[in-house]
């Protein structure tokens, strides 16, 4: 058993672990010009965490992870239990189409929802032809609603899968007893099933809360100037005219601290009310 488990670890080691590690030294050293000089400082630390224009678009990319997942996972898990136990024959065909809504391109996803977004786009020309509005809806697109709404259509496939697995060991028979028990619609979820599919959602809820928070493309191409996320200071500082690698490893470890705990803050919370 331990044998078969070192490639991955390996894998994982070499090319996850060891790469922390470096970007972790990378915190606590200085740029002087273009070259990066070794040593051990907290100055990248106190700056971000002194800065206001920094404090500002890390609060930002915490609360536009933190609510699409938690957008995201609610309605992953109420397809979740439409694909197991509402559409019993059909919930095996529903899970193909959304593995291959899943292989289309990352940009070729974006660029759709810029398409629904847009000023001219199918929303607002669908509302327009009914009568719901008289002029285009500006503020769906470049803004902090349009990365919002397309983070959570792209997460969406992603989340619905762990948590479909987790509902895949639930057998029916079990929620028909719970029924026949006197447990209703509310409190089944609450007391049968959250508690049994709790390893799923919060796997979907990191996996959500982690893809939105450190995605910098969606806030390029959708959020406009205003939608500035961390993902594009931090590529700014590696690739970017204002290069500064120590600066962008130490804002990587802040919003990996804020995002652990809040993860670790959210587990809690769900325990809690499973228990209810």
């Amino acid at each position: 058993m331990l044998r078969q488990l070192i490639p991955a670890t390996a894998f994982y080691v070499a090319f996850f672990a060891l790469s922390l590690v470096v970007l972790f030294a990378y915190s606590f050293w200085t740029q002087v010009r273009y070259d990066v000089v070794p040593g051990f400082t907290l100055d990248n630390y106190l700056h971000s965490l002194g800065s206001p224009l920094i404090t500002a678009v890390v609060f930002r990319t915490v609360v536009i992870g933190f609510v699409t997942a938690a957008i995201t996972v609610p309605i992953a898990y109420v397809l979740a239990f439409v694909m197991r136990f509402v559409f019993t024959t059909r919930g095996r065909l529903l899970l193909d189409i959304v593995l291959i809504s899943m292989f289309s391109g990352y940009l070729v996803r974006i660029y759709a929802w810029r398409t629904i977004l847009g000023r001219n786009g199918v929303l607002n020309a669908a509302l327009l032809e009914l009568g719901v509005i008289s002029e285009p809806i500006t503020f769906l697109i470049y803004s902090n609603w349009a990365t919002l709404i397309t983070l959570v259509g792209l997460l969406i496939p992603l989340s619905l899968l762990p948590i479909y697995a987790s509902m895949s060991n639930v057998s029916r028979e079990h929620m028909e007893v719970a029924r026949d028990l006197g447990s209703r619609s509310l409190t089944l979820h609450r007391t049968i099933l959250l508690p049994m599919v709790l390893p799923g959602i919060s796997v979907a809820f990191a996996l959500s809360f982690l893809l939105a928070a450190g995605d910098f493309v969606v806030p390029t191409m959708v959020g406009g100037t205003q939608g500035v996320m961390v993902g594009n200071l931090v590529n700014d500082w590696f690739k970017g005219v204002a290069q500064d690698w120590p600066l962008g490893s130490a804002l990587v470890f802040i919003l990996l601290a804020l995002v652990v705990v809040l993860l670790a803050g959210t587990n809690r919370a769900l325990r809690a009310v499973s228990r209810l």
